[in-house]
């Protein structure tokens, strides 16, 4: 994984290394829905259709011309947007798994006898805490789009 993200070269590498070896091995699942969600919101926003009304004689031709362009209109605007639903679905699962797997690591510590040092705790602890810190900032920033994409579907399926 390291190889792949030293191969961005843009990115700074040790922060983002830091946090993935802090946060245990869940992590680089939320580095990687994150990056899928990333490239869905920005491939949607470079690729949003721009919907054209067919018009039709005769009124019977009409309301089923509408209701064709209608249904057409809603594949073609809530394209991606159950994958980025599903990617919203998992965030948090992956972040209280991280928590989790990070508290058995904090508790079996407890029973070598670590209990004696406060800052091994604490930093284990913060340790636990950080994959659920991560998922609730990545699934943020995948709501407020997904609410932003499905407000301007709304409103051009209502335009047309």
């Amino acid at each position: 994984m390291q190889e792949w993200i030293a191969a961005l070269g843009w990115v700074e590498i040790k922060p983002l290394e830091q946090l993935l070896a802090q946060g245990g091995f869940i992590m680089q699942g939320l580095l990687l829905v994150a990056v899928l969600q990333a490239w869905l919101i920005i491939h949607r926003w470079m690729t949003w259709p721009r919907l054209t009304r067919h018009t039709a004689q005769g009124a019977h031709q009409a309301i089923l011309q509408r209701h064709a362009d209608h249904l057409r209109a809603l594949i073609e605007l809530e394209r991606g947007l159950p994958l980025l639903k599903g990617l919203l679905m998992v965030t948090p699962l992956l972040g209280l798994t991280g928590s989790v797997t990070g508290m058995m690591l904090v508790f079996d510590g407890l029973s070598l006898g670590a209990a004696s040092d406060p800052r091994l705790l604490a930093s284990g602890i913060a340790r636990a805490i950080l994959p659920t810190f991560a998922s609730m900032a990545v699934m943020l920033v995948g709501m407020f789009f997904l609410s932003f994409w499905q407000r301007r579907v709304k409103r051009q399926l209502q335009a047309l």
